[in-house]
């Protein structure tokens, strides 16, 4: 009987480790895609949406602002809406992906998951903010986007 209960603990924290989302933050950035080709994916963050566990991000075509709210599980998209705003500089060719990014950013934490990214720019260098969730604690991690180094990590309590 003790075997039983040890195999049903640790298969619980086994797939409690294991857990991810069917459809990752490239997915994300590719169901965007779909709908508006010329658009630059700069936010995605993991929230919840009428009660499902959501992708919620903006994205920038042509100067508009796009917010979209994409299922992590089935990959539907919820919502899709244009809302004007101009400050997103989207000349930049970034060769680092919100995935790569995701896994640079877990690289540096012990048992953390990813709450959000977000694409920034500071004197037109372009740099991904990615907000990491751990036990006690959240980091807030600065990479730059073209390149992959960490710029900072700073830790918050």
């Amino acid at each position: 009987m003790k075997k039983i209960k040890n195999i049903g603990l640790l298969f619980l924290i086994l797939s409690t480790l294991s857990f991810s989302y069917q459809i990752n933050f490239d997915d994300v950035v590719d169901i965007v895609l779909k709908n508006y080709p010329q658009s630059r994916v700069t936010k995605i963050e993991i929230s919840n949406y009428k009660g499902k566990t959501v992708y919620n991000g903006e994205a920038f075509d042509k100067g508009q602002k796009i917010e979209f709210i994409i299922d992590v599980n089935s990959g539907e998209v919820l919502k899709i809406a244009p809302d004007y705003d101009n400050e997103y500089n989207s000349n930049f060719n970034l060769s680092i992906t919100f995935e790569q990014v995701s896994r640079i950013a877990l690289d540096n934490s012990f048992s953390g998951k990813v709450k959000s990214i977000e694409l920034k720019n500071i004197d037109k260098k372009p740099y991904y903010t990615v907000e990491v969730k751990e036990d006690k604690s959240e980091k807030e991690i600065r990479i730059d986007a073209n390149s992959g180094k960490i710029l900072s990590i700073k830790e918050n309590m």
